[in-house]
This record gives structure tokens, sequence and C-alpha cells, in this order.
């Protein structure tokens, strides 16, 4: 929902913090909904490239422990 409402009001930009928590490598996903919350966030920033004025930024202090995708 937030990356249609960032889209809706474009230009926006949108900050994940401790990006890690949430999106953890897929090779170190144990649960099904993990599993899913990082199929989903992977699909949304993949289709952010038709949405031109919609900015991602993302904070970890492990980048070793997110998908390198």
């Amino acid at each position: 929902e937030k990356f249609e409402e960032a889209e809706k009001h474009a230009p926006t930009v949108i900050f994940i913090d401790e990006l890690d928590s949430i999106a953890p490598r897929r090779d170190e996903v144990v649960g099904e909904v993990e599993r899913r919350v990082v199929a989903q966030l992977l699909t949304l920033m993949d289709g952010l490239s038709g949405r031109g004025n919609v900015i991602v930024i993302a904070a970890t202090n492990r980048e070793e422990a997110i998908d390198p995708a």
C-alpha cells in the first residue's frame, strides 16, 4: 500500500530503516511469512523503474545480512 500511495503523491521518497530486519538474505529466511515479505519487497522494488518519481532509500548496519538482489 505504501508504494501505491507514494506513486499517487509523487515525487516521493520511501525510507526503510534497518532493512536487514524485514528483508534478510533469501537463503537465510526460515519462516514462510518472512519469505513472503522478502519476495513482496523485491517485487515492489523491481517494479519501481516504471514509477520514475518514487525513490527508495534503505539503511542497514549489516550490509552482509541483506539480499544482494
